[in-house]
């Protein structure tokens, strides 16, 4: 993330704030192709509808009450549980920013047809505890997310449970717009599918059995010498989508980290669309710097680590596979 400044004072202020802590100011993002920019509220410049419920900081688009971040939501959860908004809320606010962060990366963010795709539906569980849950996942271009988990104890008990070292909003969002930027751009192209078989094997193998094999038996035991989890061990589209996932962290990261003077001199660019041009060995070298260097300070403070994965030779070039991918895709969409 870039460091952005109040368009009436200059302070500095967040990508999801609202209002100026210095001087008040109503703030709006513009998403613009490749960016976007803050500007003031006014009769000039229009709220989202979904202002006052999640704390919506987006432009509505002309002529519409929905921002273009929302119009991706086609589900929300009923919000007269109680809850239910600050959960769907929490989603909505890392969701804005992986839209940014998809758009500058010039990615594809509509369908043939100009309709938002991907499509969010935010669910809670039923509230009969013999019903079935809500799974998150994605199917033809819409991604289900379970509300439970934008809260922080329950996402602790089902990351203990599975025996993650890493679970979070950011990080699922990440990975299920993996899948379906798989079956927008590399599973009816021939050449791209035959690319990318090569670095995650064969997708043809059964998923279903593949899964159930994997919390079955858990997963291979030399894992951690090829894959960047144990859970991209599972299966092919699992391995692609956990890669796509950490090469946006590092996008994200390197550029937020750049933002803040925390890198150092790299001579590398200074924002994510730029950083998607540097080859993934080039880039991994100042990431696992600053991981290693972050991860100690938290361990200094008493908490997780800041990224407990290991980039090995043979992760970082499916990491390659991925930027080179969203590269050559990703030039001239015009993204948002």
């Amino acid at each position: 993330m870039q460091r952005f400044h109040c368009p009436a004072c200059a302070s500095e202020i967040w990508f999801h704030n609202t209002d100026c802590l210095q001087c008040g100011a109503g703030l709006l993002w513009r998403p613009e192709a490749g960016g976007g920019a803050f500007v003031q509220t006014g009769p000039d410049h229009a709220t989202c509808a979904n202002r006052a419920v999640i704390r919506c900081n987006w432009e509505a688009m002309a002529g519409q009450r929905l921002c273009r971040s929302c119009r991706h939501t086609t589900v929300v959860p009923d919000l007269s549980v109680p809850g239910n908004d600050v959960k769907w809320a929490r989603f909505e606010t890392d969701k804005r920013a992986l839209l940014a962060l998809l758009g500058a990366l010039g990615l594809p963010l509509s369908d043939a047809e100009g309709a938002p795709s991907p499509r969010f539906e935010f669910r809670a569980d039923p509230m009969d505890p013999r019903a079935p849950r809500v799974l998150t996942g994605h199917a033809d271009g819409v991604i289900t997310l379970n509300i439970a988990e934008a809260d922080d104890a329950e996402r602790e008990r089902i990351r203990s449970e599975m025996g993650e070292p890493y679970r979070s909003l950011p990080g699922h969002l990440r990975h299920e717009v993996a899948h379906h930027f798989w079956q927008v751009l590399v599973q009816n192209d021939p050449q791209r599918l035959q690319d990318i078989r090569a670095v995650f094997g064969d997708d043809r193998a059964d998923y279903r059995e593949a899964l159930a094999a994997y919390y079955r038996n858990g997963p291979r035991r030399d894992w951690a010498q090829f894959y960047v989890s144990a859970y991209a061990a599972s299966h092919p589209w699992e391995d692609f989508a956990e890669s796509w996932a950490h090469v946006l962290h590092l996008l994200d990261g390197i550029e937020t980290a750049t933002a803040y003077g925390l890198l150092g001199p790299t001579g590398l660019p200074s924002n994510a669309g730029a950083l998607l041009g540097v080859p993934m060995k080039r880039l991994a070298g100042p990431w696992i710097d600053l991981s290693i260097a972050l991860n100690a300070v938290n361990a200094a403070m008493g908490h997780s680590s800041f990224y407990p994965f290991v980039l090995r030779p043979p992760v970082i070039a499916k990491l390659e596979a991925i930027r080179a991918l969203i590269s050559q895709a990703g030039q001239g969409t015009g993204g948002l």
